[in-house]
């Protein structure tokens, strides 16, 4: 069975990413990063990357991790705050505790390409001139 499946299907994720965004909009650490940010869109976005990389129907047709991450300079204490929160999101919607530790293990594994090596402490917001 696939961590899609297991997790309930597509609207399990969709419970999971709308909890998490609220989470994450009011987050300290993490919620100024999303401001001014289309967030219909962006949920879109992570629900289909989440259902194509859970092993579900979707297809991810969007930036790579590691473009869209780029420009904020996260580090590992944002991608620790993020899985948290994720976790909080999961335990929320009753997910199932082995399938919710493969949901985290898996985003865990994107923090190569999330988080930037070189950022100091500082996160930076993109520039939204081209």
């Amino acid at each position: 069975m696939s961590i899609y499946d297991a997790l309930g299907g597509e609207p399990a994720i969709r419970a999971v990413v709308d909890d998490l965004a609220d989470r994450l909009a009011a987050d300290a650490l993490l919620g100024p990063l999303f401001e001014g940010v289309d967030h219909q869109a962006l949920q879109r976005h992570r629900v289909s990357y989440l259902a194509a990389v859970l092993g579900g129907p979707e297809q991810y047709l969007g930036q790579s991790m590691r473009d869209a991450h780029r420009p904020f300079r996260l580090t590992d204490v944002h991608m620790e705050r993020f899985l948290q929160l994720a976790g909080e999101a999961l335990d929320a919607a009753g997910v199932a505790p082995e399938a919710a530790r493969a949901m985290l293990d898996l985003l865990d594994r994107l923090r190569p390409v999330i988080v930037d090596p070189n950022a100091g402490g500082e996160v930076s917001r993109p520039s939204s001139e081209p």
